[in-house]
């Protein structure tokens, strides 16, 4: 049972970046962001989209899981040291849209506001139990996040189009 709860520590706060004692949720939002941005500018790779699907199904469940049973492994209903949960709403933010570096910052910028003013329903998920309350929230924020980005850069498209 140790081993489960040790497991759950490392991988809930991504290799214990989580226990930073300053902005632990916006740390696991960047480490995504970083990531996608190395991706994208290094390496010059675009995921098609059954990746993002796969992806954002995958983090999301995974972070339910590892997200599961707090009080028994961080002794908190929603601990601040539990940040996999921000990856997975982060990735989602980013799901099927071209990534440059002003999506990326715009991105992790309107994921950090939904993620942290939680307006309806975002705030309701987090009355759900358990590793599905944890995560639910910042899946919600994710998408919210997105469909934000989409707005933005679709009317960015037809101003510059109207110009």
């Amino acid at each position: 049972m140790k081993f489960v709860r040790w497991t759950q520590k490392i991988f809930a706060s991504v290799f214990f970046l989580g226990y930073f004692p300053w902005m632990p949720g916006t740390i696991g939002s960047a480490i995504v962001t970083f990531a996608l941005w190395y991706l994208t500018y290094h390496t010059h790779y675009s995921p098609p989209p059954i990746l993002w699907w796969t992806g954002a199904i995958g983090l999301s469940a995974f972070s339910v899981i590892m997200a599961s049973r707090p009080q028994e492994v961080f002794h908190a209903d929603d601990p601040k040291q539990v940040i996999i949960d921000e990856c997975a709403g982060q990735f989602i933010t980013f799901c099927f849209l071209p990534l440059s570096l002003n999506v990326l910052v715009l991105g992790f910028l309107l994921f950090r506001f939904y993620d942290i003013v939680k307006p309806f329903p975002i705030y309701k998920m987090e009355e759900l139990e358990g590793g599905v309350g944890i995560t639910m929230d910042d899946v919600m924020a994710g998408v919210f996040a997105n469909i934000s980005l989409m707005a933005v850069l679709f009317g960015y498209h037809v101003v510059k189009r109207a110009l």
